[in-house]
């Protein structure tokens, strides 16, 4: 029953990752040079993207901001497909009543959704740095510690997920009100990638966040009427 609600919900999202990927890909054709012209021709609408390929990969381009905006993007989308798109398709007396606990199809769908956005943005990271290692492809230096910025963007985008699945699934009236949580999750997810040390205050307060709005998606779930 689990497997059967996860690829239904792989089903009914994997469209949104595969659009982050072309873009994701589009961008490093810009930044590797290795792009055909007409990728490279509207790399442009792309954050950071300025079709010359980089001399130090992961210092000199915005690869991690763009990281970081691309998965940004792609967790709300995926956050609010899962948890709003539920209601107004009629689907959730459905979920709501197969033979599972209520938290157990809220972690299903949540796991399934955080798999999705953490691979796609994953790929990219080691595509990047799979040819910014391989060599001469650039004339400047390379070391794996290089990608830190790229992979705390990386790790940001489940609290903004979170966020978004906990605005999707709040049912206040007011609009403002019903996106609090997603923009409660910006902060943190902020913090994660400027604070200094990663392992002593990033990652906890990533850790805090995620708890905290994994309960709120729990608690509006359960007190929610459908």
């Amino acid at each position: 029953m689990i497997r059967a609600l996860a690829m239904k919900e792989w089903r009914e999202t994997w469209a949104f990752g595969a659009l982050a990927l072309g873009v994701y890909l589009i961008y490093l054709g810009n930044l590797t040079g290795l792009g055909e012209p007409v990728l490279r021709s509207v790399s442009w609408l792309i954050r950071g993207a300025d079709g010359k390929p980089t001399e130090l990969p992961f210092i000199q381009d915005n690869f991690a901001s763009t990281v970081g905006f691309v998965g940004c993007l792609l967790a709300i989308a995926l956050g609010f497909r899962q948890s709003a798109w539920e209601p107004h398709q009629g689907t959730s007396l459905y979920l709501l009543h197969l033979p599972l606990p209520r938290r157990t199809i809220l972690a299903t769908k949540v796991l399934t959704g955080i798999a999705l956005l953490l691979a796609c943005s994953l790929a990219p990271i080691l595509l990047y740095g799979t040819w910014a290692a391989w060599p001469r492809t650039h004339p400047g230096p390379f070391e794996w510690s290089m990608t830190d910025a790229a992979f705390r963007a990386w790790a940001m985008t489940p609290l903004v997920y979170l966020g978004a699945f906990a605005s999707g699934i709040r049912p206040a009236r007011w609009f403002g009100s019903r996106l609090l949580p997603l923009a409660a999750a910006f902060l943190p997810a902020v913090l994660t990638l400027a604070l200094p040390s990663w392992w002593l205050m990033g990652l906890p307060i990533a850790a805090l966040t995620a708890a905290l709005l994994w309960a709120t998606i729990v608690q509006e779930a359960e007190a929610r009427d459908y």
